[in-house]
């Protein structure tokens, strides 16, 4: 089993004007002051007997009538196949992947048997990307479920081979191990697939 290092990156606050919040690399709020000083943004506390906030719910769509099951047993991915297609060929890490009809978007799904703490989860990826750009960042990221599966989306700009892509995923992890569903594009096609992106994503489902 592949040991898992956590590295804590940082990025440089820059003057501003007012008070902005942004992102490190690895997922945390900072908040950027007018008097050019910065915090962290406070985390809001947790009632343990309280359930978690699990944000927006994304729910499979009537038209994703085409299944793919994972070998592993745990979960599956109804797509539209009028849409995406399932391509074939062997990864070395993805268990499926699917391209959409026009070729401008890719979509991959990762599976570990390895529960991941969901709060380290964005930063761990970030790790696996920073070997490749350096300068990869986090964009954003949001609570939701999927399918009734707690989890986060998490967006990140990396450059791959010159060119600057937006990755698009949905992280999911428990007792059935860790999902990375991972979606890109490049930069200039994001906004254009984005909805498409979370149309695909929303097909999954643990079994």
């Amino acid at each position: 089993m592949k040991k898992i290092k956590f590295l804590i990156l940082f990025c440089a606050a820059t003057a501003t004007f007012a008070d902005e919040v942004v992102y490190t690399k690895t997922g945390k709020k900072v908040v950027l002051k007018e008097n050019f000083t910065w915090q962290y943004a406070p985390e809001s506390k947790k009632d343990p007997a309280k359930k978690s906030d699990i944000g927006r719910s994304i729910i499979k769509g009537t038209d994703q009538t085409s299944l793919i099951k994972s070998k592993s047993g745990v979960y599956s991915v109804f797509y539209n196949s009028t849409l995406w297609t399932s391509v074939t060929e062997n990864h070395e890490f993805a268990e499926f992947h699917f391209i959409n009809q026009a070729r401008t978007g890719n979509a991959m799904v990762i599976y570990e048997g390895l529960e991941i703490p969901i709060e380290s989860f964005p930063e761990l990826v970030l790790l696996n990307v920073v070997k490749t750009d350096p300068d990869a960042r986090i964009i954003n990221i949001e609570d939701c479920s999927v399918n009734g599966v707690a989890g986060k989306i998490v967006t990140y700009t990396a450059q791959i081979k010159g060119l600057r892509f937006i990755f698009y995923s949905f992280l999911a992890s428990g007792n059935f191990g860790s999902v990375q569903f991972s979606t890109f594009t490049l930069e200039s096609q994001f906004e254009k697939e984005k909805a498409n992106f979370e149309k695909v994503i929303s097909g999954f489902v643990l079994n």
